[in-house]
């Protein structure tokens, strides 16, 4: 009996634990850190799971009970994973650190800690092999193809699209931006790409914008995706130059409705995205 069998009593428990722990070890691997209870959901395939504490405490009994069967120290995963509100583990966590909950503003040194080790860890291949666990491959090849030759037949700005990324300029609030101390679409970078939407917040934050309008295909959105990752390169390499230290954000929104494949992409290369975002004509 594997050690999964022996340390999880029940069947549904163990199937989410043989998905949840390839996603976590490849985010350790890849030194992803960011992540939320919600990518983790979206990466095991559901829509909706209720028992995602409950699923995390079994990967950690896990863990516990191969480090004892091998006599060695093995970093939790567990810290990995996030709530998106806070960007700290739940409160939940206290299986993991039982004063957890009385560290204050001490826990969030406490998770980096953490999760520092877990990145750093050199035998996850190991503990995948031990757990009889194959590694995590967030794409298929079919879905590699896809992205890397999206075979674009699109066309020019429509009015859709002139009509929503004209009005985020004007209602930022929308998405949330309410300390806004300018705004402007057309925003002319170095590279000479033009920024759907640019603003630049009260506190120096520089944010672009990526808009999509709803009739935007699946290979349109992965676009949009790859655009921002450039994006942020180009007002990264900007702000070196003006030796500046302010934040930059980068958002890809939509009106229309992020795939599957469209989610696992963005989480994959850390783009934050707003989908299926209602506007007031």
């Amino acid at each position: 009996m594997s050690i999964i069998d022996k340390t999880i009593s029940t069947e549904a428990t163990r199937r989410n634990v043989k998905l949840m722990l390839p996603v976590l070890v490849y985010w350790a691997k890849t030194g992803q850190k960011e992540h939320t209870y919600g990518d983790l959901i979206s990466a095991i395939g559901k829509e909706r799971f209720s028992g995602i504490g409950h699923a995390l405490y079994a990967v950690q009994s896990v863990l516990n009970a191969l480090a004892e069967q091998e006599d060695c120290d093995i970093p939790t995963l567990n810290s990995l994973c996030k709530n998106a509100k806070t960007n700290l583990p739940s409160e939940g966590f206290e299986f993991i650190e039982p004063k957890y909950n009385e560290l204050g503003d001490g826990k969030r040194i406490f998770v980096e800690g953490l999760d520092s080790k877990a990145i750093n860890y050199t035998h996850w291949n190991w503990v995948l092999r031990m757990l009889e666990l194959d590694e995590y491959k967030p794409f298929s090849e079919e879905e590699l193809v896809s992205i890397k030759n999206p075979h674009l037949d699109y066309g020019g700005e429509g009015k859709e699209h002139k009509e929503l990324k004209e009005y985020i300029c004007q209602h930022p609030e929308c998405l949330g931006y309410k300390e806004v101390a300018y705004s402007s679409t057309e925003h002319v970078l170095p590279s000479g790409d033009r920024l759907d939407v640019y603003l630049e917040l009260s506190d120096g934050t520089h944010v672009c914008i990526e808009v999509k309008p709803s009739i935007s295909p699946e290979q349109e959105i992965n676009r949009g995706i790859f655009q921002c990752v450039k994006y942020y390169a180009v007002m990264e390499a900007q702000r070196t130059i003006e030796g500046a230290d302010y934040a930059i954000e980068v958002l890809l929104v939509t009106t229309g409705k992020f795939s599957k494949l469209n989610i696992t992409l963005a989480n994959e290369l850390c783009i934050d995205y707003a989908d299926a975002i209602k506007i007031n004509s």
